[in-house]
């Protein structure tokens, strides 16, 4: 692992600086003293952009937020950890088993907020991934949207008498049909590193519905990825699609900055996206089109998306300012911090947190969608979220699924080097169930 930090302690980082003058009300217990944050980029972008300023001018201190490419910034995290050189507040993407999988040694690198009145705002369902042995380390700010479902410009498909596809083979012959019209049938950006492989990982249920137990199984070492018939179904279906061009003619080299303008240009008709990003479309581009949501149906998924995980932040146990990051984590916490955070994310319409003074906003057709989906199918955890070291090599089975779809390796493959690196990640937290 210290070769692994050591040759990658050179990547490239983009810096953005979050500086507001102190103001003349500022705190003086803090003033003067700068606040870092390392941040995948996503993760917060403007919707903290008010509240970071507010903070400083409260404090009268200054917020250097690191925003870092999302296919830099996990390996990025690791080397500062390791050599000790992190910033005051960092960010992983959590689920109930990354913070030992991620951060290892969370005594170690982390500070204990146990006791911190704000963990009462965090939904039950998130607690587990903040939480590691009973002690609180993160807290995770995210939205309860449907994540990761397919979006699609309804006016576009009543207009030509499309229909919303149930199955893998009606999921095709749709895409042909678009595609006769010039349209893009699914978008997919594949230049972001991330989101191509959301299509195998979001349906979940499917592989858990196809080998009952199969979660529990992975998680005792006693089933692999490899061999997996549904996965494998899966991930043929996704590379026909892409051999057919129904994800764009360079899936792979595009990335999502424009994809609101593809969806309001009529360049595309489908994507996988958040429920909510139906509003940052209509936002950014004044259509008029009506939008609608329907779950994937690679491999005959029926299932709906659950996740109580996500982007969450950790206080650096070697900060310097070990008192202000306490206090940032309260200040963002308070029901003005929520709602500020709420009303300036371009694409979310809620916040998942337990505070009733924050007023959401959530899409009629965000509802809808909800609303139509039985409760016994909302029972499974996406992939990634509920198995143990899965989401931890999120990125390099995304580079597997690519070179898989450009004919560098087979299918079995990608699934195999998931189970090695899995068992590698076992290894080094000392799991039993790998030894």
């Amino acid at each position: 692992m210290k070769k692994r930090f050591l040759a990658l302690a050179m990547t490239a980082v983009m810096v953005s600086s979050v500086c507001v003058p102190a103001m003349a009300e500022a705190t003086d217990e803090f003033a003067g003293e700068e606040l870092s944050i390392l941040v995948s980029a996503g993760w917060m972008d403007n919707r903290y952009d008010e509240t970071l300023a507010r903070f400083e001018e409260t404090y009268g201190v200054t917020v250097d937020l690191q925003t870092i490419p999302a296919d830099q910034y996990s390996d990025l995290l690791l080397s500062k950890l390791a050599t000790d050189s992190c910033t005051d507040v960092f960010w992983i993407q959590s689920n109930p088993f990354a913070i030992e999988s991620v951060i290892v040694d969370p005594e170690k690198y982390c500070i204990d907020f146990t006791g911190a009145a704000w963990e009462e705002k965090i939904p039950e369902a998130r607690r587990a991934s903040c939480k590691y042995q009973d002690k609180l380390y993160g807290l995770q700010i995210w939205n309860n949207s449907p994540e990761y479902i397919m979006l699609y410009n309804k006016t576009l498909f009543e207009e030509n008498g499309w229909e919303v596809p149930t199955s893998y083979d009606e999921m095709k012959e749709l895409c042909a049909t678009i595609a006769e019209t010039g349209i893009t049938p699914w978008f997919m950006p594949g230049a972001d590193g991330w989101q191509h492989q959301l299509a195998f990982f979001q349906i979940g249920g499917v592989y858990e519905e196809a080998q009952p137990g199969l979660y529990e199984a992975l998680n005792n070492n006693e089933a692999t990825f490899a061999d997996n018939e549904k996965m494998l179904e899966v991930l043929n279906q996704f590379k026909e699609l892409s051999d057919l061009g129904y994800f764009g003619e360079d899936w792979i080299g595009t990335d999502s900055s424009n994809m609101s303008n593809e969806f309001g240009d009529r360049n595309c008709a489908m994507a996988l996206a958040n429920s909510s990003y139906i509003k940052q479309i209509k936002d950014d581009t004044g259509t008029e089109d009506e939008f609608g949501l329907f779950l994937e149906p690679l491999g005959g998924n029926t299932w709906f998306p659950a996740s109580p995980a996500g982007p969450t932040m950790f206080g650096y146990a070697g900060s310097e300012h070990p008192e202000l990051v306490k206090e940032f984590f309260n200040f963002v916490t308070e029901t003005e911090s929520l709602q500020e955070i709420l009303d300036n994310s371009p694409a979310y319409t809620n916040i998942h947190a337990n505070d009733d003074a924050v007023e959401q906003h959530w899409l009629p057709e965000e509802e809808e969608f909800m609303a139509s989906i039985p409760e016994e199918k909302m029972s499974v955890s996406v992939l990634q979220n509920g198995t143990k070291y899965t989401n931890d090599y999120w990125m390099q089975f995304g580079q597997d699924m690519v070179s898989f779809c450009l004919g560098e390796m087979e299918a079995n493959d990608v699934l195999a080097n998931m189970d090695a690196n899995r068992a590698e990640a076992a290894k080094i937290v000392g799991d039993a169930n790998w030894e």
